[in-house]
C-alpha cells in the first residue's frame, strides 16, 4: 500500500512539474515575443532611413555615370564616350570625334570612400589587362 501511495504522490508531483515548466515555458515565449515586438518597433524606423540613404547613393551613382563625361575634369571628349551602364559602365574611343582614334577605353565609375568591384567588373578588368580583347564582324546578308 506504502507503494502504491508513493507511486500516486509521485505522479501527482511529476505532472504539476510538467504543468509548471509548460506555465514558465509560455512566459517565457510571451516575454520573447514582446522583446521581439518592441525591437522591431525601434528597428524599424532606422532600416527604413538606411534603405532610403542607400537608394539614393545607388540614384546619384547612376546619375553621375551619365553626367561623368560632361564634367569639366573628365580627360576624355564626351563626344568619344558611349555609355553601356553594365557591366563596364563607359566606353571611350578617344580621338574618334576628331577622325583618329588614340584608343578605346573601358571607364567604370564609382561613387564614394569605400568600393570594391564586382566580380563581373574584375573579371572584365582582367580580360582587357592580359589582352583578351577581340574584334569581330557580323555580316548580315539580306
Amino acid at each position: 500500500m506504502e507503494w502504491v501511495i508513493i507511486g500516486i504522490l509521485s505522479l501527482i508531483i511529476f505532472f504539476l512539474l510538467l504543468r509548471k515548466r509548460g506555465d514558465i515555458s509560455e512566459r517565457v515565449e510571451l516575454e520573447a515575443d514582446k522583446l521581439f515586438k518592441d525591437w522591431v518597433e525601434e528597428e524599424i524606423p532606422i532600416i527604413r532611413e538606411e534603405a532610403i540613404k542607400s537608394s539614393q547613393a545607388v540614384t546619384m551613382g547612376k546619375s553621375i555615370e551619365q553626367l561623368l563625361p560632361y564634367f569639366t575634369d573628365f580627360p576624355f571628349n564626351p563626344k568619344d564616350v558611349r555609355f553601356l551602364g553594365s557591366p563596364i559602365d563607359l566606353v571611350v574611343f578617344d580621338g574618334l570625334s576628331e577622325g583618329e582614334l588614340k584608343e578605346v577605353v573601358f571607364v567604370e565609375v564609382k561613387t564614394g570612400k569605400n568600393f570594391q568591384l564586382p566580380a563581373r567588373e574584375k573579371q572584365v578588368k582582367e580580360c582587357i589587362k592580359n589582352r583578351k580583347v577581340k574584334w569581330h564582324l557580323i555580316h548580315h546578308k539580306k
